[in-house]
Parts: structure tokens; C-alpha cells; sequence
């Protein structure tokens, strides 16, 4: 391969060698900034924290954000670019224009970054150090291998915690704005919406965590940190509570299910009225083994993420009924499967207390049995059947 940049890469004109956060307006370069945004909350204490709420559109906000986001991409670029040099197609040298020109652009974006937070001094730091590494600073020199290998760990490291600051800053706003246009029970693939803005899944996971243990920066949002997920909830009371109404019929509509077909009178149907009592008890045992073994999956979760106890808190039983709606009534309806394959499937004389618990805990597993001894007993029915009509095929 050519030691020369690719067309995409080498447009960009070279530049003085000065590459500071200034190095734009020392140069000449008009650079336009933006109103500083405000940094403080009502008591008086700096916000640290990473915004609550969505950036309005041509706002300062906006502005400052568009401003990291580039001198993200800017960042990435720059090393996807230096990694055909560790990969030993290319050297920087044959870089050097485009990493004047990557770097000067850089430090004029940064410029136009005006707020103040922990997060903008550690990206800012994490920007000066790199402005040091030599091949930021003289990329036209002559480097042996083993000295561009290692000053490129040093830049990648470097790149790796610039990326994660940004994020830090700017992902909040795009997931209020993501979470803005979906309706109450959608959710957002954390891992796989923001892979290409951090492709560290270790920084995600520290992203997400934050925002797991800090409900007030997602706006109608709730995480579910182990499994990359985030739930959007409807924010009007009323709604969440006709949630949970809807939850309620479903329950009462398949009990009455579970109670009415002991009244059903066929030939060969298995259930009489006797059997009302057994159907009811076992059918509430189901619903507790489900129960159960949520609450045991949660503990496990748990105890995956360092030991830490389960956030349970009892004024968001609401929100997560309303995100998980849909979620909670396909469990309903599965358990309902499960239980009618456990009567069918096994008769009613093993419909016990313990079997019905049993049901509900291992219920995913239960119903992918029982539908495949279902389709079993259906093919051979049918096989019968078609004997019995001298239908071949």
C-alpha cells in the first residue's frame, strides 16, 4: 500500500505547527463564540453533573454541544487514520498534513467550547496531553518503529478519555431527545445507539451506570443498566394509572379463563366444576413462581454489578409498569400458556401446588417444552388423520 494519504484525508491544507486550543486565533482565524452558558444552578453550586434536559434548537447549549460532538468525530477520525501506521501500511509522515490540519481544527472547536464542569477540564487536560505526544507535535519526523508504536498507545489512551468526556457531556441530551419521539414502552439499545460515539463498551457501561444511579438526567427514562436497555414512560400520572388498570383487567380477565373452563361441557373435556378450586390455587401459584423468579433474577443482576443492592424504589412502581407494560402483560398471557400446558399436558391430578410454583419460576422453559410435545403430538395427529383419509403428502 502507498505511503500516501488517502483522498479523504488528504484535503485538508497544511498548517503551522502551533497546535494549541488558540493556535486558530493566532493565526488569524475568526473564531466565532458562543454565550457562555450557564453553569451554576439556583442555590449557587456549580452543576457538574451532565444536563437534564434536551438542548433547544440555535440555543448556546446547542452550540456548545455541536462543538464536542465534532471535536469527537475530529479525535476519532484522526486515530482511525494513525492506525494504518500501527498496522505498518503507512508512516506518519505521510500523515503530517492531515494531522496539522485535524489537530489546529481541534483546538479552534475547543475554543468555542465555553462552559465549565470537572468533565470540560478533564477533556480539556486529556487535549493538552495529546497536544504534547510527539506525533501530535512534529509529525514529520523520523520515527522508528518501536517509537511510533508506543506513542501511538499513548495517543490512543489519550483519544480514549477525550471520547469519554465528550460523552459525558453530550449523551444525555441526545437520549432525552431520543426518548422525546418515542411513545410510553418503546426503549433505547444504549450499547448499540452510541457504539459508534464510544466504542469502549467499558466507558458505555461507566455511562450508563451514571445514569442508572442518577434518575433526573433522563427525562421520562428508565434505565436498565445490565441489560443496555432504557424505557421510556409516559410522564403524565393518569396515564402510568390506567397502566396499572390495564394490568389488573388482564389478571382478572385470565383468571375468569382459568375459572370459566372447569364449565365447559364436552366430551372427554377434563375439567369439571370440582376442579374450580385446584384450577384457582394452582393458577396462583403460577403467578407467584413468575413473581418469584423475577425477584431472584433482579438479586442476580445485582449481585453482577459489584454487590450493589437493587435500586427498589416504591414512588417508581408506576413508571415501570408503564414502560414494561406490554412486557408484563406477554408474561401474563405466557403464563397462562404455561399453565394450561401443565394441566393438559400433565393432567389435573398433577396440578399441585408445587408443580404450579415450579411452572411459574421456570416458565420460559416450561412453554418451550410444552410447545414442542404439542407440535409432537399434533404431527402424529395429523399423520393419522391422513391415513384414516388416504390423503398422501
Amino acid at each position: 500500500m502507498s505511503a500516501t494519504p488517502p483522498p479523504g484525508l488528504s484535503v485538508k491544507a497544511n498548517t503551522s505547527s502551533a497546535i494549541s486550543p488558540l493556535s486558530a486565533v493566532a493565526h488569524g482565524t475568526t473564531v466565532p463564540t458562543a454565550p457562555r452558558p450557564a453553569a451554576f444552578t439556583s442555590s449557587g453550586a456549580q452543576q457538574e453533573a451532565p444536563p437534564n434536559g434536551g438542548a433547544q434548537p440555535g440555543s448556546p447549549r446547542e452550540a456548545q454541544l455541536m462543538c464536542l460532538r465534532e471535536v469527537r468525530a475530529e479525535a476519532q477520525d484522526l486515530l482511525a487514520a494513525l492506525d494504518s501506521v500501527r498496522r505498518g501500511e503507512t508512516t506518519v509522515k505521510a500523515y503530517a498534513a492531515y494531522v496539522r490540519r485535524t489537530t489546529a481544527d481541534i483546538g479552534a472547536l475547543l475554543v468555542e467550547v465555553t462552559a465549565r464542569s470537572d468533565e470540560i477540564r478533564h477533556l480539556r487536560n486529556a487535549w493538552e496531553q495529546m497536544e504534547v505526544n510527539p506525533l501530535i507535535a512534529s509529525p514529520e519526523a523520523d520515527y522508528t518503529a518501536q517509537e511510533q508504536l508506543h506513542y501511538l498507545d499513548m495517543l490512543a489512551a489519550q483519544i480514549r478519555r477525550l471520547v469519554y468526556y465528550v460523552g459525558y457531556e453530550t449523551i444525555p441530551t441526545r437520549l432525552n431527545e431520543w426518548l422525546d419521539g418515542a411513545r410510553p414502552g418503546y426503549y433505547v439499545p444504549f450499547h448499540l445507539v452510541f457504539e459508534d460515539e464510544m466504542p469502549e463498551r467499558e466507558d458505555r457501561v461507566r455511562i450508563l451506570n451514571y445514569l442508572a444511579y442518577s434518575p433526573e438526567a433522563i427525562r421520562g427514562g428508565l434505565v436498565d443498566a445490565p441489560n443496555g436497555l432504557i424505557y421510556r414512560f409516559a410522564a403524565a400520572g393518569s396515564a402510568r394509572l390506567w397502566s396499572l388498570v390495564k394490568i389488573a383487567l388482564i389478571l382478572l380477565l385470565c383468571t375468569g379463563v382459568v375459572v370459566g373452563v372447569c364449565y365447559v361441557s364436552a366430551d372427554e373435556w377434563p375439567l369439571t366444576q370440582a376442579h374450580q378450586a385446584r384450577m384457582l390455587v394452582g393458577w396462583l401459584a403460577v403467578l407467584a413462581g413468575v413473581v418469584t423468579h423475577v425477584g431472584v433474577g433482579g438479586v442476580k443482576r445485582a449481585q453482577t454489578q459489584g454487590g450493589l443492592p437493587p435500586v427498589i424504589a416504591v414512588g417508581d412502581f408506576t413508571k415501570v409498569v408503564n414502560a414494561r407494560e406490554g412486557q408484563i402483560m406477554l408474561k401474563v398471557f405466557t403464563a397462562l400458556v404455561g399453565f394450561f400446558g401443565l394441566v393438559f399436558g400433565a393432567g389435573v391430578a398433577q396440578l399441585t401446588i408445587f408443580n404450579a410454583f415450579l411452572v411459574g419460576y421456570s416458565l420460559d422453559s416450561f412453554v418451550e417444552l410444552f410447545r414442542g410435545s404439542l407440535e409432537q403430538r399434533a404431527t402424529a395427529q395429523v399423520a393419522s388423520l391422513k391415513k384414516q383419509l388416504g390423503v398422501e403428502g
